[in-house]
């Protein structure tokens, strides 16, 4: 049984249809990526999991059960946590603070020792925990974000566009951890604009464009397919 299930998911804003009718499928321990061109629905797709975006048809199933348009809250309960595009971490909060405000769902008494699992992942925000997360860097506000996420624990974390406007080595970091927490049982949902490098880091994929889901395969499949290279691997 897939950990997580889309069934003929449609989305309206107003009058535009910005989902038709999606099937996907995330299976537990998997990282699986959606790849598009901006405009596709990826983000869309991601925020209407988390019940943030109103599901206008069609299921959402979260380990079995039927969580479609569920609270925000009633999500993060159950073990889905976003790590949302632009990190949008809190710029004026220390780094230990963003962090807590990661686990604001857990018990006080096991905040230490989820702190210093994020901190072996990301040993930069032990160095810079009293820093005030607006003076860091893109890619240390990229850790930050992720970080706060794996503070509530998540069963499904959703990674919207992690490695937006970074360095290439920053960028290499960034998916090595992505594939620390995968190897620590935490499964992933990624979108993603850099396809090659998404695709080199996922078991499977999906190709979005326009709402609707136009090709899904494994990740080699796909890095090796010509109207994929050519679409979104600019030709090589």
């Amino acid at each position: 049984m897939a950990l997580l299930k889309l069934e003929n998911v449609t989305v309206n804003y107003g009058s535009i249809n910005a989902l038709s009718g999606i099937n996907l499928e995330v299976n537990e321990g998997e990282i699986v990526t959606l790849i598009g061109s901006n405009g596709a629905g990826k983000s869309t797709t991601m925020r209407t999991i988390m019940g943030l975006k109103h599901c206008d048809g069609g299921k959402i199933f979260f380990n079995g059960e039927d969580i479609t348009n569920k609270d925000t809250r009633v999500m993060v309960q159950k073990g889905i946590i976003l790590s949302p595009e632009g990190r949008q971490v809190f710029p004026r909060f220390s780094v230990e603070d963003n962090l807590r405000m990661g686990a604001y769902t857990r018990p006080d008494q096991e905040i230490p020792e989820t702190m210093e699992q994020v901190f072996q992942l990301f040993p930069k925000l032990r160095d810079r925990r009293k820093q005030i997360a607006g003076t860091l860097s893109g890619g240390e506000q990229q850790m930050l974000a992720v970080g706060r996420a794996m503070m509530a624990k998540p069963r499904l974390l959703l990674l919207d566009e992690p490695s937006l406007g970074l360095a290439p080595l920053v960028i290499k970091e960034i998916f090595d951890m992505i594939d620390k927490i995968r190897d620590m049982g935490t499964t992933i949902l990624l979108v993603e604009q850099n396809a090659r490098v998404a695709l080199r880091h996922s078991d499977r994929a999906y190709v979005l464009e326009t709402g609707r889901i136009v090709l899904s395969d494994t990740a080699q499949a796909l890095l090796n397919s010509d109207m994929v290279r050519k679409a979104y691997l600019g030709g090589l």
